[in-house]
């Protein structure tokens, strides 16, 4: 595979233009977030796009005391949501 050299422009607030070959390349997004990786003597030898976890996706991370199901958690905090904008909307009618 033959080396493509891209480049990006660094601003004064230290941002970075990414060329846009190279975001398609690595499907990245607005707000999306990379990883540098470093070598012994410094130098970057690697760029990874860090992918935004899901709550799913960081089950785990934490050590719990008791057994959690998931799926459970998420229900409940719906019906709590569904629960809290009724009786909001139900406050805006007494007004």
């Amino acid at each position: 595979m033959a080396k493509q050299l891209l480049s990006g422009r660094l601003t004064s607030k230290g941002q970075l233009t990414i060329p846009v070959e190279l975001r398609n390349l690595l499907n990245l997004n607005e707000g999306d977030r990379l990883a540098f990786v470093l070598d012994e003597n410094e130098k970057i030898i690697e760029v990874q796009p860090k992918t935004k976890k899901s709550i799913r996706g960081v089950m785990g991370a934490l050590k719990s005391t008791t057994e959690v199901n998931i799926d459970e958690a998420i229900e409940s905090a719906r019906v709590e949501r569904a629960k809290d904008l009724k009786k909001r909307s139900m406050e805006l009618k007494d007004e």
